[in-house]
Formats: C-alpha cells, structure tokens, sequence
C-alpha cells in the first residue's frame, strides 16, 4: 500500500522495526526509523540506514519532511538523516525545516553534515525536560536522558492525543514517570527477549513492567534484536498484553498505524 499527502494524514509509518547491529545491518529487518504525521505537518523520527529509499517507495517523499529527530547518534538510528534533511530541502534550494538532536550529534562526533545543517531553518539541541512547540496543536517534549551508551533522548508528543517514544535505553528507576503521560499511545523499543545488564537496551520483561505501571491505551514494540525475532514479536506483544491488560502491538517493517483510531491499518 503507497500513501499520498492525503492517505498519509494522521499515521505512524514503520519505516523500520531493526534493532542493534546485527539486525540492522544484517539486512534482517528494516531500519528507516518512524514516520509521523500530525495533521500534515511530518515528523520523521530516526531515519537510519535506508530511511530515504525505504520512505520513497512506500510513497512518502523526502521532501515531505518537516521535522526530523535523532534520538541519538548511533548510525542505526541516524544514518540516513544528511539524505532525509537534504531532500527535505530540495538540495538547499529551499531553506526550510528544524532538526532536533542531542549536542554530540553535531559536536562531538557529527553524524549530521555542517554544510546539510547549513541548509535547513534551525537545529535545536535536545536538552533534558526540554519543551518545544512545533506548531499550535503539536508539542514535544524530551523527558529525560536515557541511560544508553550515548547521549540518548525519548520523546512525548502532545497533539490530539499523547504519544510516545522510549528510544534506546535500559532500564531505569523512575522510567514509568517520565512518561505518565503517555496514556494514548506508548512505543517502546524493546531489543532484547531476556535482561542482560551488559547491554543498554530494554527486555521484554522490562517493557512488561513499563507497559504494566503506565497503561497507555495501546503499546508498541519495535527495535528488535535478534533474540526478540527468534521469541516471535507478536507472541511476546501476546503475552504482554495477557498480563497487563492493555493492548501491545508488535510492529513490523512498513506498518501503518492510525493516530486518531489507535489500530493498525490493513494494508492491501
């Protein structure tokens, strides 16, 4: 199913539903991050390896692009962004659009092109508690700083209905309050099957118990790694939802999601 300006109105794109490097960049799953749409105004959120092609042929042009969002700087989360933001901007020809991004995003170690910067309207650094408003109906909001390898951010957006998006992290005390507010829709990227404290990702079990405190009306698991595909992402959503009640989704690669409906769209 191809989407238009106008079938694209109010949905979540999968663009990809990889998580860390083996599946990522072993061709596994997509990569190409979250594709938002607020009453026409397009977020894309993460736009990792392929995220331009990817997002092409399911029909939504680059130069859509409004707003794009790096959570981090780790590439299967933001290799694609200098072909995202120079297609958003037509090549520079049309100086237009605001990138959000943690300081060592550009600073430290840039992943985002001085000279593809230069063409865009602003770039704001993400800081911790940070609020923006992207248009009159339309807010973000960075909660807190992940506890991930780099400089890491999630996301709430408040619209008609709140939204949000738990990027890379393990898991923290004190996570469940961060995004209480998130009673509509709660997305979580949930890489591994079982906790392993070597690695800063969450688990099943921890989405379990973020899903279980938070209770947002509709939870989705993305980002898998190898050992979640082997468990079968959708048996595990399954289970999820038996124990705590609410309704959790595993997504998969081009899955459309209604923002107003809160279900997914059967795709022809």
């Amino acid at each position: 199913m191809k989407l238009t300006k106008e079938t694209v109105l109010n949905k979540l794109v999968f663009l990809g539903t990889a998580g860390a490097r083996y599946v990522a960049f072993g061709f596994q799953r997509q990569a190409g991050g979250l594709w938002f749409n607020f009453e026409g105004i397009n977020v894309h959120v993460d736009p990792g390896p392929g995220a331009f092609i990817h997002s092409h042929k399911k029909g939504l042009e680059p130069n859509w692009v409004d707003v794009v969002i790096l959570s981090h700087r780790h590439l299967d989360h933001c290799a694609d962004v200098n072909h995202i933001l120079e297609a958003m901007t037509l090549g520079g020809k049309k100086k237009r659009g605001i990138l959000f991004c943690p300081e060592d995003a550009i600073e430290i170690d840039p992943v985002v092109l001085q000279f593809t910067r230069g063409n865009i309207e602003k770039t704001v650094i993400i800081r911790e508690g940070m609020e923006f408003l992207i248009s009159d109906n339309l807010k973000v909001v960075f909660p807190v700083r992940n506890a991930h390898g780099v400089e890491t951010y999630g996301m709430v957006f408040y619209w008609k209905k709140k939204v949000g998006y738990i990027s890379d992290t393990a898991y923290f005390e004190g996570i469940e309050e961060k995004y209480k507010d998130t009673e509509d829709l709660l997305i979580l990227n949930v890489t591994m099957k079982e906790p392993n404290p070597r690695i800063s990702h969450l688990s099943a079990v921890d989405a379990e118990k973020i899903i279980g405190e938070i209770k947002p009306e509709v939870a989705i698991l993305t980002h898998f790694g190898r050992t979640m595909l082997k468990a079968k992402p959708w048996e595990v959503a399954f289970e999820i939802s038996k124990k705590t009640g609410v309704n959790v989704i595993a997504a998969y690669d081009n899955m459309i999601f209604d923002l107003e409906t809160l279900t997914v769209i059967k795709q022809r």
